[in-house]
């Protein structure tokens, strides 16, 4: 099949048709890359993990895990590959989570929130496309529901990323009213019946999905629309009343924010308890982040009239992104940024790998990636996402008062 557009043909369509076939190409080739790399059954799946995964995810040796395999049937038994590599799927490993729990009592392995910690909701942020704002997004929610927390993954980038990343075409199989547009539409009474339409499963057990389509960008005039009918119009804490309406069901929330000062950046803001601010080590991002602070700064001093506790967050941090630990001049940056910042910025960066590269042209995540080569970029890589996602947690679990 031909998929391509020649220039003959470019040349005898109107811009608008020009545009559209180029959106259609775009979603072929998503399609196409998502279909190879989970052939034969052409959607999204989780791999399953190995034996030292287990173990690493559950806080305990490898050695351990082939023990207790070994001695109690009713352990998670996996399936043994190759003859003698037995690999769990994430079930199973949540399974072997809640046998833990019930072998040994021990909080570690019952990680949920408990009825007096208040729900985090985490906003991921900064004004600057490209800062790995979607990526530290995505990598994180899958990290918590990993560990066995329940976790929500906002989508409020009308680009989708987050959500193309979960295997889903915004153009095809996402409508309206099953992004944040339907909150804002409120074209039902049933606050309840709304929130369900929007919240989709993923393929990861325990993380659900609040997807993006370009449906978002038209929500942004249609806030502006509404206040221009009603200057009392509340357009700021529609995000804080969804999260209000589903934090039940959540331990953790994710916002993935779009990479500009508009609406839904600003509901995110005042839905938030913390922010995770993204920062690549160049000097543009660095002078884009100083801006996005001086909005902030602003932004937090007018909510704070209406509202003393909007924008009071349990934490701040920065997070190095995109780190070439080679890079002289990335290096000097960072100590730089270390130096100013002090303890607002997270200790480990999250280094720039092939392996990371090479999972996002297989449209996928980090965590859900099968290396075919190269196997010590993927462990670097893998190491560095957990502990930038275990320091985050680790924040969330100060606010909580655990140790």
């Amino acid at each position: 099949m031909t998929i391509m557009v020649t220039m003959s043909e470019a040349n005898h369509m109107s811009i608008s048709e020009r545009f559209s076939r180029y959106a259609e190409l775009c979603a072929i080739a998503q399609r196409q890359a998502i279909e190879l790399e989970n052939h034969p059954d052409l959607k999204k799946h989780l791999r399953p993990f190995a034996t030292k995964e287990v173990a690493d995810v559950l806080g305990v040796t490898d050695a351990y895990v082939r023990q207790l395999v070994r001695a109690n049937p009713d352990f998670p038994q996996g399936t043994l590959s190759n003859g003698s590599h037995r690999r769990f799927d994430i079930s199973e490993i949540h399974h072997a989570r809640d046998w833990l729990f019930a072998k040994h009592g021990k909080a570690e392995y019952n990680p949920r929130r408990r009825p007096d910690e208040k729900l985090q909701t985490v906003t991921f942020v900064n004004f600057k496309g490209g800062s790995g704002k979607t990526t530290s997004a995505v990598h994180f929610a899958q990290y918590l529901a990993l560990h066995g927390y329940r976790a929500l993954l906002v989508d409020l980038d009308p680009q989708a990323s987050a959500t193309t990343l979960h295997g889903l075409a915004p153009a095809t199989e996402i409508e309206p009213e099953q992004t944040f547009a339907a909150w804002i539409r409120q074209e039902s009474d049933d606050e309840t019946e709304i929130a369900a339409s929007m919240r989709l499963p993923t393929y990861w057990p325990n993380l659900d999905l609040v997807p993006a389509t370009v449906a978002l960008q038209q929500v942004e005039f249609e806030i502006m629309g509404y206040l221009r009918q009603d200057p009392r119009y509340p357009f700021f804490t529609q995000a804080k009343t969804f999260i209000e309406a589903v934090e039940a069901d959540y331990d953790i929330v994710v916002f993935d924010c779009r990479p500009d000062v508009g609406m839904l950046t600003i509901n995110a803001l005042v839905a938030a308890t913390s922010m995770v601010v993204p920062m690549p080590p160049s000097m543009v991002d660095f002078a884009s982040s100083g801006e996005f602070f001086r909005f902030l700064a602003e932004v937090s001093e007018q909510m704070q009239k209406v509202d003393s506790a909007f924008m009071e967050y349990d934490f701040v941090k920065i997070l190095t992104t995109k780190f070439k630990p080679n890079d002289k001049n990335q290096s000097e940056i960072v100590k730089w940024t270390q130096a100013l910042f002090q303890g607002a910025v997270l200790e480990d960066p999250m280094l720039e790998t092939v392996a990371l590269d090479a999972a996002g042209i297989a449209m996928t995540s980090l965590y859900e990636y099968e290396p075919k080569g190269n196997r010590e970029s993927y462990m670097r890589a893998m190491e560095s996402l957990n502990t930038v996602n275990g320091a985050i947690l680790g924040e969330i679990h100060k606010v909580w008062g655990r140790s």
